[in-house]
């Protein structure tokens, strides 16, 4: 047994399951995370969870500050504000850039096409039952819009707007629990915008995606 390979194995679950918490409001916003409290609700050691937290410092989930420990990183109007500009400015970059890389751009559809398949039938369930599927939505929603920047040949950008379309995805679950999923607005939008792509209409795909993350800001906090 690889005992390394273990402990990494056992860090990305623990990781995942703090993330999650954090982004579905079960640890919420400015709570402190006791390593103590979190060892017996994870059942993972006090070594494993200081570096899962760090990590999460560092993805923008946990604040950490000298004398007072860790907590959940608050949300706000001015957060979600500045996620919103950032968004828009690295995911309309990304679409741009992607939409006039020809080097397999055929593939690069396809993987939007089953991105898009995936989301769908998240959506559909979604509006069926919010509470039983918002993990898996949130999942979907985020992996779409991850390739939609996939093609644009930039690490650096793939990087950072992965990074912040994470940020502000916790904004639209958290939000769940104060107005109602989108629906068949999202639905329709995230259609639209797949037949623009498709039919290299990149001016409109452009101006929808703009107008789809906007849509955010409207989120309550």
């Amino acid at each position: 047994m690889n005992t390394a390979v273990d402990r990494k194995l056992v860090g990305q679950t623990v990781y995942e399951s703090l993330r999650n918490d954090i982004v579905t409001g079960k640890l919420v916003p400015g709570g402190k995370l006791k390593l103590n409290e979190l060892r017996t609700r994870y059942g993972a050691s006090v070594n494993t969870l200081r570096e899962t937290l760090m990590r999460l410092v560092s993805d923008g989930f946990v604040l950490f500050e000298d004398q007072k420990g860790f907590r959940v990183n608050p949300v706000s109007t001015t957060d979600l504000e500045e996620l919103v500009e950032l968004r828009v400015t690295l995911e309309t970059l990304g679409l741009r850039k992607s939409m006039a890389n020809t080097q397999n751009l055929m593939d690069w559809k396809s993987r939007l096409l089953s991105a898009h398949y995936r989301l769908g039938c998240m959506e559909k369930l979604m509006m069926e039952d919010e509470t039983a599927h918002v993990q898996e939505w949130e999942r979907a929603d985020r992996e779409f819009h991850m390739t939609i920047v996939s093609h644009c040949g930039s690490k650096q950008l793939r990087r950072y707007h992965a990074s912040v379309i994470e940020l502000f995805m916790r904004y639209q679950v958290l939000a769940l629990n104060k107005r109602p999923f989108r629906g068949q607005a999202s639905i329709d939008d995230h259609q639209k915008l797949l037949d623009l792509i498709m039919n290299d209409d990149q001016q409109g795909a452009e101006s929808l995606l703009t107008a789809h993350i906007i849509a955010g800001r409207e989120l309550p906090v």
